[in-house]
């Protein structure tokens, strides 16, 4: 592939971990996707040039490999052709190895190791780049980080323009004013000083009642003072253009049942038992909009709302009974039911035979755990929620937000033409 063919590229990093980069390349290809933009999936490659926390998948020769994890999220949430994980996601860093690359690099030549990394990232890129018309890259961490072996997000971002690739750089932080100003100038100025520019800057998490004056005063600032106060200390960068701000999504810390059921999975002492749906890992997909505990016999159906899972003992019988019921009559008015229910105390027994079958037969996603219902509580509040492949209904918030929130700006628009 020669320079001057090479797809219009997007790299997007951010300005902390966890900061919505994933999400936002999500977002990037939802909007790509849209009838105003018209990409199909085809045409649309994805790379995560370094990783970190990784996950166990098959490569193009049925061998397993550590991918990274975000890779395998976008590429299997949207359905992303996989041209070979080893390819998207070409360096992991794994724990040890940033104190086996000082000691290799302090006895050896520090440049080879990096040499070395970012010829396998060029040779990676070309190859998910063949017959595409855009490729979006994902940063890793901060932009910082990488810099150990030489191939920070800047190193990697010098590397692909330097190879003739027109790349766009998305700088994504998080909704404010003066915190969002403090935290996107060291970046500015430290990318600067590597030569890399930034195209434009993605706020996430705004605030929707802060949505205004978040958009007003980040204009006013890099519209007309970020450029008096530094433009002459910077050498390739100006005021980054403001491409959109996306309102918080609070849905996507919601976990799934399944999500909750993966968790207690990894417990040892959880005991769990899934018990419905006979499909769990599509059933049980709902988000869990509240958690709330059933102790009492009878008054509680009014605190109850579609979305809800349930906590209830495992031998409250009439209680379990009385569930399902609640969930078939939301099912009839909201056309939404309970989205899981909790048994707890599993060793106490009492699950009465007749209960079982019903809840076998039915399709609210159930599970029974060891816990009692204080430890399950504190236990699902103190998850970490991330998307998981299987997240769809996040996927199509995702998709809502960016689309009518995110401006492609004119430069890229022209050269995707």
């Amino acid at each position: 592939m020669t320079s001057g063919s090479y797809p219009p590229t997007i790299f997007i990093l951010g300005t902390d971990r966890d900061i919505g980069k994933t999400v936002t390349c999500i977002g990037i290809i939802e909007k790509l996707l849209s009838p105003e933009c018209g990409f199909s999936l085809q045409d649309i490659g994805y790379i995560k040039p370094v990783g970190q926390e990784t996950v166990t998948v098959l490569d193009g020769k049925g061998v397993s490999i550590q991918a990274d994890k975000d890779a395998v999220l976008v590429t299997s949430l949207l359905g992303i052709p996989c041209c070979g994980y080893d390819k998207m996601s070409p360096v992991v860093w794994r724990d040890g190895l940033t104190a086996a690359y000082i000691d290799q690099a302090a006895t050896g030549d520090p440049l080879k190791g990096r040499d070395d990394f970012l010829r396998l990232i060029r040779e990676s890129y070309e190859f998910v780049a063949e017959g595409k018309k855009i490729v979006i890259v994902e940063g890793t961490g901060q932009p910082g980080v990488g810099s150990v072996a030489g191939i920070s997000n800047a190193d990697v971002i010098n590397a692909l323009r330097g190879m003739g690739v027109q790349v766009f750089v998305i700088l994504v932080t998080r909704g404010g004013i003066g915190s969002t100003i403090d935290q996107l100038f060291p970046y500015l100025m430290a990318l600067d000083h590597l030569g890399t520019q930034v195209n434009g800057v993605i706020v996430n998490g705004v605030l929707v009642d802060k949505m205004d004056k978040v958009r007003h005063y980040l204009e006013t600032y890099y519209g007309r003072v970020f450029g008096a106060l530094y433009q002459h200390r910077l050498q390739v960068q100006s005021a980054p253009k403001l491409l959109g701000f996306v309102p918080a999504i609070p849905e996507l810390r919601l976990p799934t049942m399944r999500l909750i059921a993966e968790h207690f999975a990894k417990e040892h002492d959880s005991n769990l038992e899934v018990i419905a749906p006979s499909d769990f890992e599509s059933g049980a997909c709902h988000l869990v909009r509240d958690l709330k505990v059933i102790s009492l016999d009878f008054g509680y159906e009014s605190f109850l709302e579609p979305g809800d899972a349930v906590i209830v003992g495992v031998n409250a019988n009439d209680v379990i009974l009385a569930m399902l019921l609640l969930h078939e009559r939301l099912m009839r008015k909201h056309g939404a039911g309970l989205s899981g229910l909790i048994l707890s105390c599993k060793q106490v027994g009492g699950l009465a035979q007749q209960i079982r079958e019903l809840v076998l037969s039915g399709d609210l996603p159930a599970i029974t755990l060891a816990y009692d219902s204080a430890e399950i509580v504190q236990r699902v509040h103190n998850m970490t929620i991330k998307i998981q492949p299987y997240d769809v209904r996040k996927r199509e918030l995702i998709a809502q937000a960016y689309r009518q929130h995110i401006a492609l700006w004119p430069e890229l628009q022209c050269a995707c033409l």
